[in-house]
This record gives C-alpha cells, sequence and structure tokens, in this order.
C-alpha cells in the first residue's frame, strides 16, 4: 500500500511538471495550432520556439519571408520593415521595427539572413543581429541581442513544417504582462498568421 501511495505522488508529480526537451525547451502553450517552447539563457535573454505546420510549398514559405515590406500584415506588432541595399537573395540585411504601447519605446531589429536548400529540400535561415548595419532610428531602441532560425521541412501530405527559433533580450525592463505578451503571445500570433497567409494563397 506504501509503495502504491508513493507511485500515484510520482505520477501526479510528473504530470504537473512540463515536458522538457534534450536541448532544455519547455512546452510553455499550445494554441491556434502553434506549440510555443521557451528556454531561459544567461543574461536574462530567452530563447522561444514556435512550431506549426501548413498547407503549402517551401518555396512559397520562402517567398513570404523575403517579402519585407509586407510583414506588417502578418508579423505581431511589427509597424514597417524593409531589405537594407547591397545584399542579394541568400544573404541580406532586412530591417523591422516593433511597435511598443505607450509609455514605451519602439524597438528595432537589424539583422542579417543567410539562407540556403539542402538536397533533402529543407530551406534553413539563419538570422544574426547586425545592430551597426544602418545608421540609428531616431526614437527607437535597437535591439543588440536577436538572434534565430527558420527551418521549413517538407512533408509528404503537401504540407510543410515551420520551425522557428528567436533567442532575444526584448523582454527587458518590461512589466510581465508586457514581456509575457511580446515574448510568447507575440510568436503564436506571428506564426498562426504565417500559416493563414501560406494556406490562403495555396487555395487560390
Amino acid at each position: 500500500m506504501k509503495h502504491l501511495a508513493t507511485l500515484l505522488l510520482v505520477a501526479v508529480y510528473c504530470s504537473c511538471v512540463p515536458a522538457q526537451s534534450s536541448d532544455g525547451f519547455v512546452l510553455e502553450s499550445q494554441e491556434d495550432g502553434v506549440k510555443i517552447y521557451v528556454r531561459e539563457e544567461a543574461n536574462g535573454d530567452l530563447s522561444v520556439k514556435a512550431v506549426t505546420r501548413a498547407r503549402a510549398q517551401v518555396q512559397g514559405v520562402r517567398q513570404v519571408l523575403d517579402d519585407a515590406p509586407n510583414y506588417p500584415e502578418w508579423v505581431h506588432r511589427c509597424d514597417g520593415a524593409y531589405i537594407v541595399d547591397g545584399g542579394d537573395l541568400d544573404d541580406y540585411v532586412f530591417v523591422s521595427g516593433i511597435d511598443m504601447p505607450f509609455p514605451f519605446r519602439d524597438k528595432e531589429v537589424v539583422a542579417r539572413v543567410e539562407q540556403g536548400t539542402d538536397r533533402s529540400g529543407i530551406l534553413t535561415r539563419t538570422i544574426t543581429a547586425s545592430p551597426a548595419a544602418i545608421p540609428a532610428t531616431k526614437g527607437r531602441d535597437r535591439q543588440e541581442v536577436y538572434s534565430g532560425e527558420w527551418v521549413i521541412t517538407p512533408l509528404a501530405d503537401g504540407k510543410v513544417e515551420i520551425q522557428c527559433t528567436v533567442r532575444t533580450d526584448a523582454g527587458a525592463g518590461l512589466p510581465a504582462w508586457l514581456r509575457k505578451e511580446i515574448i510568447t503571445g507575440g510568436p503564436v500570433k506571428t506564426i498562426a498568421n504565417l500559416r493563414r497567409r501560406l494556406e490562403t494563397v495555396a487555395s487560390s
């Protein structure tokens, strides 16, 4: 009887502890077809991984991701974006503005994208902060810490798996409610919007 009680306690404990993957990510939420995982990093940074599936082709996903001027239509809180002159299709710098609620200053990401597709058709986009690539923008705080990776994997059923991982300190100094809205709520909305955008194009 004593052993049975111990087993029940262990079972209850395990059911309450968030599942952690081998890379340290913990499932934070599952909403609107998007799974969000988080991992605490050094210096108060946070890594967020968003995963979903969409009826689309890898090339179609790439076209949307490379279309920076239209980011405000689907990227949460983006109020403008563009690609900096001088790059090429597989290696370029982009700028993306982040609209913050009053009284907080708006933010800005300037980052380099390097991308390519392997023999199996998987598209990988590596994103690295490049805050010194262009002069500062008045009235905005430029993100010094920002890195990420998109992995778009073709599936056998005409769909793709979309996995986006971002490490940032965007929530530093913000109240808990806003930090959560930007760091974890934002990716849900962004990735869900991307999926709907892709599937609308695929069905048209």
